[in-house]
């Protein structure tokens, strides 16, 4: 089959060609990473919830706690996770994902321990010891999706595993959404089909039951990767990773290292810093994405519309995330990562404005599918620019590094989303009576900070902003 004769749409057909000829392990380390990133938003949409009304911790500290697992996760990431990779690809993921599964029982039995000293124990424990297995997972994996590609096809590899994150997050909003409703109507005396009667038999509410389908879905991925990423498939890499082997070979002390990464790292460079740290007001709506709108949608909308909250919150976004990145990746691959930045955050963020108006599904949706057009955008792309900046051993600490601004959205997002709703959301007060637009107004002005930073601040940062192996693109 002959290519079109058209310059865009031949590099658009080659880009996806290149993918499909990557080695085996680059779909392993994909697999184990979406999978893992299924169950983690399956828990993480239900979090707030969960904490606030089965475990009883209230909206303000159900925030808190919220925000401190997630920026936990990026610590962890810039931690041990950036260290992870020197023992090995596969080793790293097989124990990221095994202490993943014994943090989500641990999780998944606190509202079943009696309440008290106990379920804080198992709940706090629990997100302490996903967050562990998260942050060295995510860094680890990006950095054998660097492995298993070249330079032609790192862009679309990088895409292609944000895309299939998102198509499982839609998954898991599809088993949420249909077991949580079906194991509340068991409860309230109604009939259901078998599976929710299984999960019904050892969680208290429908949130639990889905926090348990979740560890499920962990501990398979856990098997299905210990069986089929052998270490001979491991073996066949495109651009060889040296961490193990300077791990291996190294002699300085812990400390004269991190000194050394941090002097000769990113973070020595004035333009990539502003760059990446530019970006946190419009990462909070990513934040909000778990802390704020389960509880608004639950809260704000009528049963009809509430009980289908995941269709909102895990499909929409995900959905066009999984169809768009892989399109606008191939059609965008030579545009300047700084440019789709200024334009892909200024999508995200204007939407907001929408939800002023109040509760509305028809402005709702409008807002999910804006907001995840301008992600599709960006997103992925910055992604790709931290992984290839990074020399050869130290992807996952550059990853690490990257994620400092999303660790500190996270945190400081949970800071005051709790208050937040019980002030313009809370559960007490009749949907009629809620006013909610003085919420949205405030998080629509954060998020805008950053694209009007990155605007006003492009000519000094496009100057001397490209990493290593790029060619500029023209103009």
């Amino acid at each position: 089959m002959s290519l079109p004769s058209s310059p865009a749409l031949r590099d658009f057909f080659e880009t996806f060609r290149g993918v499909a000829g990557l080695p085996r392990g680059y779909w392993l380390v994909v697999g184990a990473f979406v999978f893992e990133s299924m169950a983690y938003f399956g828990v993480l949409t239900l979090m707030s919830p969960f904490l606030s009304s089965d475990l009883g911790w209230g909206d303000v500290w159900a925030g808190l706690t919220v925000s401190v697992f997630t920026m936990l996760v990026t610590l962890f990431m810039l931690g041990v996770g950036s260290l992870a990779e020197g023992f090995g690809l596969r080793r790293a993921i097989l124990f990221a994902l095994a202490i993943s599964t014994v943090g989500r029982v641990a999780y998944s039995l606190a509202a079943g321990v009696g309440g008290g000293a106990l379920a804080v124990v198992a709940g706090l424990g629990g997100l302490m010891i996903v967050a562990l297995g998260s942050g060295i997972l995510q860094p680890v994996c990006y950095s054998g999706i660097k492995q298993y590609t070249d330079a032609k096809t790192s862009s679309m590899g990088y895409a292609l595993i944000y895309a299939l994150m998102n198509l499982c997050i839609v998954g898991v909003g599809a088993i949420s959404s249909w077991l949580r409703p079906a194991v509340e109507t068991l409860r309230a005396g109604g009939t259901a089909d078998p599976v929710a009667v299984f999960f019904q038999r050892f969680s208290g509410t429908g949130v639990q039951a889905v926090n348990w389908a979740c560890v499920g879905i962990t501990a398979l991925t856990l098997v299905a990767f210990w069986v089929t990423m052998t270490k001979r498939v491991e073996a066949v890499k495109l651009r060889p990773d040296t961490a193990e082997a300077e791990r291996k070979a190294e002699t300085r002390s812990l400390r004269e290292r991190w000194r050394v990464f941090f002097a000769d790292g990113p973070f020595g460079n004035r333009r990539f810093v502003f760059f990446i740290f530019i970006l946190l007001p419009v990462r909070t709506l990513f934040a909000h994405q778990w802390l704020t709108f389960p509880s608004y949608i639950l809260r704000s909308y009528d049963t009809q519309v509430a009980d289908r909250m995941e269709w909102l919150v895990n499909w929409i976004n995900p959905a066009i995330i999984f169809l768009a990145v892989p399109l606008v990746t191939a059609f965008t691959r030579r545009v300047e990562v700084y440019r789709m930045m200024m334009i892909g955050t200024l999508v995200s963020a204007l939407p907001t404005f929408l939800l002023c108006a109040g509760p509305d599904l028809k402005l709702l949706i409008t807002y999910f599918v804006v907001f995840s057009i301008g992600e599709a955008l960006w997103s992925a792309r910055f992604l790709e620019y931290a992984s290839e900046l990074a020399p050869p051993g130290r992807v996952a600490q550059y990853m690490g590094l990257a994620n400092i601004p999303w660790l500190l959205a996270k945190g400081t997002t949970g800071l005051y989303s709790g208050w937040m709703l019980s002030h313009y959301c809370p559960a007490d007060v009749p949907r009629a009576e809620l006013e909610t637009g003085g919420m949205w107004f405030i998080y629509g002005c954060i998020a805008m900070i950053s694209p009007l930073g990155l605007w006003l601040a492009r000519g000094w940062v496009m100057s001397g902003l490209h990493p290593r192996n790029e060619t500029p693109a023209a103009g």
